[in-house]
């Protein structure tokens, strides 16, 4: 198993060692962890050198903070940092942002990032709340690069969309009590899917904080859903995960 998108920062993470400690007992190979902010960066790419082979590192912009961060720092550190396995999340956030200017903000620096994956051949980690068709219009005009759509929540058009376009699609550890990400994983071809807890967000278990040792979850359910066993979605979703970040 493979968790394909975790935030194990300082914010939210005080017992890192015991959570990595669970994940590696749980039976997870990795975990592809996610910084979306300047300040959280040195963190997680410290993290990844602690434990090599198993965490690995993306460095993103949170696009529903576009007010609070600055965006010139975020793309000059990103661009230093060649060790990551992918840039992102990055993307469009609608659901936050309102306003017209700064969702106008939101698309000019979604571009830039795209460009700089494009120059730096690393592959995409999608963020498209309430957005996705725009995210998607976007990404099929500027992106020559690998896609993946994290805890896409788009319709079923949107989902086919981004199947026929090649890309991926990451299920979250919520698929089990969020009827949208199960129909969203019904429709989707094993071939096409990724499994990420969104850690600390988006638990399986109500009013706990969600962790990589509960990816087992998705697994489970993705199970369920495609009338498959659990080794097989395990053994496909994170051959998929493999070979998404190169690792």
């Amino acid at each position: 198993m493979i968790d394909a998108h975790a935030h194990l920062l300082p914010d939210f993470m005080k017992n890192i060692d015991v959570v990595i400690d669970n994940a590696k007992k749980t039976g997870l190979q990795a975990v592809i962890n996610s910084a979306i902010e300047p300040h959280q960066f040195t963190f997680a790419t410290q993290l990844a050198k602690t434990h090599p082979e198993f965490i690995f590192t993306t460095l993103g912009f949170a696009p529903q903070r576009i007010k609070e961060i600055p965006f010139e720092e975020t793309i000059e550190l990103i661009g230093q940092n060649t060790s990551i396995v992918a840039i992102g999340e990055i993307g469009l956030d609608y659901h936050w942002i309102h306003e017209s200017q700064w969702r106008s903000k939101q698309q000019d620096i979604f571009k830039q990032l795209i460009e700089l994956a494009n120059t730096l051949e690393k592959p995409l980690v999608i963020h498209s709340r309430k957005a996705e068709s725009d995210c998607i219009d976007i990404l099929e005009r500027f992106a020559k690069v690998p896609i993946l759509m994290h805890c896409f929540a788009g319709n079923i058009s949107e989902t086919t969309r981004v199947i026929d376009l090649g890309w991926m699609i990451s299920i979250p550890t919520a698929v089990v009590n969020r009827k949208k990400h199960r129909k969203i994983a019904r429709k989707t071809p094993l071939e096409h899917i990724v499994v990420e807890t969104d850690s600390p967000f988006l638990s399986p278990i109500p009013r706990k904080r969600n962790e990589p040792a509960n990816i087992k979850y998705a697994v489970e359910e993705l199970a369920k859903l495609k009338n498959s066993s659990i080794e097989e979605v395990d053994a496909i979703t994170t051959r998929n995960a493999e070979k998404f970040f190169n690792i």
